[in-house]
C-alpha cells in the first residue's frame, strides 16, 4: 500500500498506464522521508503483479508478488548505494557500483520471463559516480520494449542534466502538517510535533528519528549544551564521530539556523528545536552574528561533501570548538 499523501501521484500513473502513455523512465524526487522509495517499489510490484486490482494496486499474493518479496523476481532489479567492499568504517562513503548497473543492463536486455515488464529501481540515484551515470544514458536513450527505469532521488540536482532530461519527473512533497501528525500518531510515534519539526515535515523521517536515532540526537543536545553546564563539549567528539554524520550535521545546522532566527527575529521566532528554546535564547544573547553565519556555511559545505571520506573525530572537534566560540 502507498502512503495517504501519495494518492495523487498513484492516480496520475494509473491513468497513464490505462492510456498506454507510461514513460520508460521516471524520476521520483522530493525531500527525504516522504516515501519515494516505497512508492517506487509499490509501483514496480503492481506493474509486475498478475492480479492487480482496479486501482492498480498489487494483490500481494500471486507468484510475482511473492518473488518480489523474496528478492528473486527475474524481471525486477533493485539497486541501492553500498559501501566499498574493503571498508570497515561506521560511516562509509556509499555509491552505486558500475558493476551493479551493468548487471541491471543485462537483465533489462533479456526477454521477460513473465511476459510483461522488466523493471529496475535505482534508489538514491544521485550517488552514481559520473562513469556509472554516463553508462545509464544508453538505456535511457534506447529502452527496450516494456522496460521501465524508476530513479529515486532526494537530491536530483546532483544528477547529470542528461539523465534528468530523459526522465519523466514526478515530485513528492511533505504532506500537510495535520495529515502528517495524524499518520504519525496512528503509527504510535511519541512527541509527534517535535519529531515532525526535526524532520522538516517528512513523516517517515520523523518516525525514523524517534525509533532509531533518539540516542544520537540526545548526545548532540548534551554536547551543544555542555558549555552551559561548565564542561567541555570536546569530550563528546569521539562518540559523535561514531554516529551517522548525515543526521547529526543536519541537526547541527538546524541549531545554528535557530540561533540565527532568534538573533534576527527575537523571541517570537519559530524554531525547529522548540524543545531547546531556553538554551538557544541564552546563547543568542551573547552570540556573534558573523560567526553564526560562518558556522552555518561550514556545516553546509560538510553536508554537500557527503561522498568524501573525512576524519570524523577531527571534524566534530572543529565544529564543537566553532559552536562554543560563537
Amino acid at each position: 500500500m502507498i502512503y495517504p499523501w501519495q494518492k495523487l501521484q498513484w492516480q496520475q500513473l494509473a491513468r497513464q498506464r490505462q492510456q498506454d502513455r507510461l514513460a520508460h523512465a521516471l524520476l521520483f524526487q522530493g525531500p527525504a522521508g516522504t516515501g519515494k522509495k516505497h512508492f517506487a517499489r509499490e509501483l514496480a510490484t503492481a506493474l509486475l503483479c498478475r492480479q492487480a486490482d482496479d486501482s492498480g494496486m498489487a494483490c500481494g499474493s500471486c507468484e510475482s508478488c511473492s518473488l518480489i518479496r523474496a528478492g528473486t523476481h527475474p524481471d525486477f532489479r533493485l539497486l541501492k548505494p553500498t559501501p566499498p567492499a574493503t571498508s570497515t568504517s561506521k560511516n562509509p562513503v556509499l555509491s552505486i557500483k558500475i558493476d551493479a548497473l551493468r548487471d541491471m543492463y543485462r537483465a533489462l536486455s533479456e526477454t521477460s520471463q513473465f511476459g510483461g515488464y522488466r523493471i529496475a529501481v535505482i534508489e538514491d540515484a544521485e550517488k552514481m559516480p559520473v562513469q556509472a551515470a554516463n553508462s545509464l544514458l544508453k538505456t535511457l536513450e534506447e529502452p527496450g520494449m516494456d522496460t521501465l527505469l524508476l530513479l529515486v532521488s532526494s537530491h536530483p540536482h546532483h544528477l547529470p542534466v542528461t539523465i534528468r532530461s530523459r526522465c519523466q519527473v514526478m515530485r513528492f512533497q511533505v504532506p500537510e502538517t495535520a495529515a502528517a501528525i495524524e499518520w504519525l500518531s496512528e503509527s504510535g510515534v511519541n512527541d509527534v510535533r517535535t519529531a515532525l519539526k526535526l524532520a522538516h515535515g517528512a513523516p517517515l523521517l520523523a518516525r525514523n528519528i524517534v525509533e532509531n536515532h533518539a540516542e544520537e540526537r540526545e548526545l548532540l543536545v548534551r554536547a551543544l549544551n555542555a558549555g552551559a553546564r561548565g564542561e567541555s563539549s570536546l569530550v563528546y567528539a569521539q562518540k559523535l564521530a561514531q554516529m551517522p554524520r548525515d543526521y547529526l550535521l543536519t541537526w547541527l545546522l538546524d541549531w545554528v539556523s535557530d540561533l540565527g532566527r532568534l538573533m534576527t527575529c527575537g523571541s517570537d521566532a519559530e524554531l525547529v528545536n522548540e524543545d531547546q528554546r531556553k538554551a538557544l535564547e541564552a546563547r543568542a544573547m551573547r552570540a556573534d552574528t558573523g560567526k553564526v553565519f560562518d558556522l552555518h556555511d561550514q556545516i553546509n559545505a560538510l553536508i554537500k561533501a557527503d561522498g568524501i571520506a573525512l576524519n570524523l573525530q577531527l571534524l566534530w572537534e572543529n565544529l564543537l570548538i566553532s559552536w562554543e566560540n560563537i
